[in-house]
């Protein structure tokens, strides 16, 4: 027993050090999991609310309707009825004069009706518009305006949904106030696990090592199940992107850690210190302070051991294009029929020279079963987006054989905006060199453009899925220069290259 308690101890110790290493390498990929975990667990809790319907009426005609969920985070829901200001033009060669207006009914910035108007006179009626709102058979607001040429109004309406909201469990504000410490949880549990391994290799206080490894295992392995079980969280970032494993791998490996951890549980008495207690206390708190300064370097640079897609030297067309001549999925479609009240099961083949409908069967549902999967490209959702999300320009990207540069902006409203000054410098000098330039961002257009014109970068934006830009590099903003497809280097926001550098580099 005592050999083999020791030799699980040793087993699970080089494993959390090897975990936590992996972790602490990127923090940041790591804080996005907590940080989805958060947000998953918070939206699950999140109690049923009911729904508010609105009714737009023009001329006693219905135009539009709306039933939507109350949002009990949502404290202001502004409802707008709008007359634009009426513009007099003269019509040349008389003395006439043509009114031009519109009119607009508005929810929270989105458009419900609008429609251009124009009139010869200033008295001119166009509609009677009337706006309902309710929830359930129960009035809520309600406001009618009649549309007259030359008359101006604005009317909101503050519909105060807040206070129709079903109160939330505590556990969801618990969550999603944790959202913003992800980071910082994050680097915790990294030297958390790194400590803990190096103290159950040296046996410093057995009893509260393994007590700790006990909580932090069971709250891992519910973490595993719940993205194995309900599909939630896909990877649940145990090695990071090192070791890629799928949800049911990563709780049957949570399983056998616990089983491990149990055993050295039951047999503790067998675990003796190495190192007298002073020097392990040294020796650990060394530790502490080592792999807290890896984690938070590796999280105000990059990682130090890149794992990620596209890192230095990888073809990403290579590992985004699907060849022609790929294996696509293959699906078993079988046919669910009921006659005398039982359901029969047919696939294609039985179902072949024979009428089911003759012979007195009924459809009720068809299935399909995946029995092959295709192929698959290791980056699958890299696009490159105009404003409207409708136009891809990836295939232009991959086109271009000479550098060219990315600068990703994972979320526009969170950049670090100490590295605008050398940013416009870096894009001062692509122009000059005539180097193409892809800035690249997963934030609403009305707020790229802000952020462009405050911050003067005069080049326009592409659009990305959110998740993809976030594995592209783990920095905001981040910088990415390619020769043709493959990737030279990478630049955090943290150390952006000067110009003299980065010519240095587009040279070579």
């Amino acid at each position: 027993m005592k050999y083999i308690v020791n030799l699980f101890r040793v087993l699970v110790g080089l494993l959390f050090i090897f975990s936590g290493l992996i972790k602490a390498n990127d923090p940041t990929g790591f804080s996005y999991k907590l940080d989805e975990y958060f947000s998953v667990f918070s939206a699950d809790l999140e109690t049923p609310q009911d729904s508010f319907n609105l009714e737009v009426l023009v001329n006693d005609s219905l135009v539009q309707t709306l039933t939507q969920s109350i949002d009990p985070s949502s404290t202001t829901n502004l409802l707008l009825l709008e007359n634009d200001s009426w513009i007099p033009k003269p019509v040349p060669g008389t003395e006439d004069t043509v009114f031009f207006g519109g009119v607009s009914v508005v929810l929270n910035g989105r458009i419900l009706f609008s429609e251009d108007l124009q009139a010869q006179k200033s008295d001119t009626t166009f509609y009677h518009i009337a706006v309902n709102a309710t929830i359930g058979d129960s009035p809520l607001a309600s406001q009618a305006n009649t549309i007259t040429a030359g008359q101006n109004y604005a009317k909101t309406i503050d519909l105060d949904l807040a206070q129709h909201a079903n109160s939330q469990s505590s556990l969801v504000d618990f969550f999603q106030g944790l959202r913003p410490y992800a980071l910082g949880l994050a680097i915790f549990l990294c030297v958390l696990e790194i400590v803990l391994g190096l103290a159950l290799l040296i046996g410093w206080a057995p009893k509260f090592t393994i007590t700790l490894l006990v909580i932090i295992i069971a709250l891992f392995t519910f973490l595993t199940w719940y993205s194995a079980y309900y599909n939630k969280v896909t990877d649940c970032g145990c090695f990071g992107d090192a070791i890629k494993l799928t949800p049911w791998q990563s709780f049957n490996k949570d399983v056998i850690l616990s089983i491990s951890i149990l055993l050295i549980l039951l047999g503790i008495r067998h675990i003796k210190p190495i190192f007298s207690k002073p020097f392990a206390v040294k020796l650990l708190t060394v530790f502490i302070l080592l792999s807290a300064g890896f984690s938070a370097y590796c999280w105000h640079y990059l990682p130090v051991k890149d794992f990620l897609k596209f890192k230095e030297g990888n073809n990403i067309k290579d590992l985004a294009v699907v060849p022609e001549d790929a294996p696509t999925d293959e699906y078993e479609n079988t046919f669910i029929y009921s006659k005398d009240g039982v359901d029969e099961e047919f696939s294609l083949e039985e179902m072949s020279g024979r009428n089911l409908a003759d012979e007195g069967y009924t459809f009720i549902d068809r299935r399909d079963k995946l029995i092959s999967k295709g192929f698959d490209p290791e980056i699958h959702d890299f696009k490159i987006m105009d404003d409207t999300r409708s136009n891809d320009y990836v295939d232009d990207f991959f086109a271009d054989s000479s550098h060219k540069l990315l600068i990703v902006f994972n979320e526009i409203d969170q950049a670090d905006l100490g590295a605008m000054s050398e940013l416009r410098d870096l894009i001062a000098a692509c122009k000059k060199q005539k180097i193409a330039i892809y800035p690249i961002t997963a934030s609403a257009s009305d707020k790229v453009e802000a952020f462009r014109h405050e911050h003067q970068l005069d080049i326009p934006f592409y659009f990305g899925d959110k998740t993809n830009l976030k594995s592209i590099i783990r920095s905001n903003p981040g910088v990415v220069l390619f020769e043709g497809n493959v990737v030279k280097e990478t630049w955090p926001s943290t150390r952006l290259p000067s110009v003299k550098r980065f010519l240095k580099k587009v040279a070579k």
